[in-house]
């Protein structure tokens, strides 16, 4: 009986039957740990490159608002992954994002990338934004082993808009009429509202960059040009005085000539047949040549800066001269005598910006139209041969088609809309076209009432759409209302508008972190 008990004992002990079940429920603990690891990591790689790219972003968003730390520092948070910010995901929670802002010498020496005062908080002189985030990545699997979530961070540096990038040819056209011989009262400067304006130009040729590195900016041959600039007034004055702008120490003012078309009847904009007759002449600096009925382009000016290097303007330059960037010369002044028509002065801007382009391959073109937007000059308008459209009595009366004496506002918007059009050298976009509406008013565009392109537009709009994009456009009175900016920052200030203008010729770039 004993025997048979312990017979019994070990059949039960050699019986297998079941222990494979066992063995395949631990296995599959075993497998579903490791996928379960697995799946995370996924997840945890996934949520570090959403990491990633959004603090990149945010550290370009800062860059792109530099020097004004207050509204980078707004922006970076704004393009952070933070909960309701513009790069949020539910990969990511917990995140903390900190902007520091920094001077790199390494940018200033390598891209001539200077460090700029900064106008908001914190205070100092910055040309870089560094921005670390971090964040928790929630496992779906950890919990298993007791880690619930992943602790990530990330960092990205981005240099300010600025610096050597593509060159450009920069057409500046100025508003000389009547309106800008009035005191500006203090909101810009002290002077006449064109002595204002003339701060603006200024502050612009600082941050531009005349030729190549190595070399002594001057306008003869030898001299590689990188960012060539010219000077466009209207009304046209009599080509033969223009120099009086930069004579110094002349006190001269060039004889204001009317808007006048050569032959109405048969010309057309790309034949020239529409433009000012030799003797007349929108572009101050350089001053076109002109003999025997011909107007003779000559380069844009590449001399307003020494070097590539130099901190102050060039005092021996014509056009820092025409800008009144030289002590003891007034340089441009407004001096009206004609009313306000843009038109023929974009059109002949975008034919000197064309030959420009055409002797400098590879440049862009680029066009800052100031003014205040009211374009009223029909008792201005003259054609030598023919009838100008929007005059007399015949089919043509009512034409707003340029050139014309009504639907002035629409014409310019027309003007600026081909000029951004117009390939460039490189088959891409066109002219870049800049606004700055200095002083409008509510109304104005009193020609574009009844007959336009664009019936019934105010000066305020016709600004507006003349620039190439709605970020092109400026207005120094943005914060008041009376004609708001799409910028996301609202510059009120001209030499704001001029030195913002010249940053966004250029772009804000990521750099290797560490880079000092």
């Amino acid at each position: 009986m004993k025997l048979h008990k312990v017979t019994l004992f070990r059949r039960l002990l050699k019986d297998t039957r079941g222990q494979s079940a066992v063995m395949m429920a631990v296995s599959m603990i075993a497998f579903i740990g490791i996928a379960g690891i697995t799946v995370d990591l996924g997840h945890a790689y996934v949520a570090r490159q959403q990491l990633q790219n959004s603090t990149d972003v945010a550290a370009l968003a800062g860059a792109a608002a530099l020097p004004n730390t207050t509204t980078a520092t707004t922006q970076v948070t704004a393009y952070s992954a933070e909960t309701g910010q513009k790069s949020a995901t539910p990969n990511l929670t917990n995140v903390t994002i900190t902007p520091t802002f920094e001077c790199l010498g390494t940018l200033t020496a390598n891209m001539g990338l200077g460090c700029e005062a900064a106008t908001g908080s914190p205070s100092g002189n910055y040309n870089a934004v560094k921005v670390l985030q971090t964040a928790k990545v929630p496992l779906w699997f950890g919990g298993m082993f007791h880690v619930p979530a992943f602790n990530l961070g990330a960092t990205a540096t981005a240099a300010m808009a600025g610096g050597q990038n593509t060159p450009w040819n920069i057409a500046i056209v100025l508003d000389a009429t009547q309106s800008m011989t009035d005191s500006d009262g203090g909101l810009q400067c002290t002077g006449t509202r064109e002595s204002c304006a003339l701060l603006g130009v200024q502050a612009l040729l600082g941050l531009m960059y005349p030729c190549q590195a190595g070399q002594t900016c001057t306008n003869t041959t030898g001299v590689t040009p990188v960012d060539s600039v010219s000077i466009f007034l209207f009304p046209p004055v009599e080509t033969s005085q223009a120099k009086d702008y930069y004579n110094c120490p002349s006190s001269s003012i060039p004889t204001i000539e009317p808007y006048e078309f050569q032959n109405v009847t048969t010309g057309t904009i790309s034949n020239g047949l529409l433009n000012l007759p030799y003797t007349s002449t929108y572009q101050i600096v350089p001053t076109p040549a002109g003999t025997s009925g011909n107007t003779i382009a000559i380069p844009f000016a590449h001399d307003y800066k020494t070097s590539d290097t130099a901190t102050t303007l060039n005092s021996g330059s014509q056009l820092v001269e025409a800008a009144g960037g030289y002590s003891g010369c007034t340089g441009i002044q407004a001096k009206g005598g004609e009313g306000t028509y843009y038109a023929q002065a974009i059109y002949a801007a975008q034919a000197a910006l064309i030959a420009q382009q055409a002797a400098n391959p590879g440049s862009q073109n680029a066009m800052i139209i100031l003014g205040d937007g009211d374009m009223n000059a029909s008792s201005g308008l003259k054609a030598d041969t023919g009838t100008l459209n929007g005059t007399g009595s015949g089919s043509n009366k009512n034409s707003y088609a340029y050139p014309s004496a009504v639907g002035q506002c629409g014409q310019a918007i027309i003007a600026a809309q081909s000029a951004a059009a117009f390939p460039n050298a490189n088959g891409v976009s066109g002219t870049r076209v800049f606004t700055v509406g200095y002083g409008i008013a509510s109304g104005g565009c009193s020609t574009d009432a009844t007959y336009s392109a664009y019936k019934g537009i105010s000066a305020c709009t016709a600004m507006q759409d003349i620039a190439s994009s709605a970020g092109n456009f400026y207005s120094d009175e943005a914060s008041t209302g009376v004609c708001p900016s799409a910028n996301e920052v609202n510059f009120t200030k001209l030499v704001q508008i001029f030195q913002a203008i010249a940053r966004g010729l250029t772009t804000p770039r990521l750099v290797p972190n560490g880079t000092t």
